[in-house]
């Protein structure tokens, strides 16, 4: 198994939904800490169903568009999820822009704060965008007790909540060191 099956699965333990769907709520939910494109998404779904972790619920016929399948997650696939979260992780970290910026020395000041004023906009409107969710999941779900599928999504959000405003104030601390000529 690998990591889009697993997050395919987690989506699919809170509710039904079609590949589409799932792809907007990675987009929409996870994608501060987990990237996912269709390449990904629509093969894991065929060896997630091959497996039985998955089975098609419905084919949905909406009047000009593409016939929309829907999945569900089968006693099965709920196990694997529940045994997979139980296991130890590795934490990985990659970050290109950092990486980058490991070698930022060798880059004129005024080209690296414009640079780190974009990324910092673009962190900004993320953290916007998760504050926003957050604030729509309590005000739909208040109170999410921990064995509501929405908990841990919400909790998850408020981890990228605390990433996007590190990231946000380590942008505006280098911008000030680079102004300053020292750190």
């Amino acid at each position: 198994m690998n990591s889009t099956q697993y997050v395919l699965l987690s989506l699919l333990a809170r509710e039904p939904l079609s590949g589409y769907d799932m792809k907007q709520q990675v987009d929409g939910r996870i994608s501060f800490f987990y990237k996912m494109n269709n390449n990904q998404l629509y093969p894991s779904l065929s060896k997630l169903e091959a497996d039985g972790l998955i089975r098609l619920q419905s084919h949905e016929k909406e009047s000009y568009r593409p016939t929309k399948k829907v999945y569900a997650i089968t006693d099965e696939g709920l196990a694997c999820l529940k045994a997979w979260v139980t296991e130890p992780s590795e934490p990985e970290a990659w970050d290109e822009f950092l990486l980058k910026q490991y070698s930022s020395w060798l880059v004129e000041p005024d080209v690296l704060i414009s640079i780190l004023e974009t990324r910092r906009r673009e962190h900004e409107e993320r953290l916007n965008g998760y504050k926003e969710k957050v604030a729509a999941f309590r005000e739909q779900y208040e109170p999410l007790s921990s064995d509501h599928p929405f908990f841990s999504t919400v909790a998850v959000i408020e981890m990228g909540i605390g990433f996007e405003r590190s990231y946000i104030e380590w942008c505006s601390n280098m911008i000030g060191w680079l102004k300053e000529n020292r750190i």
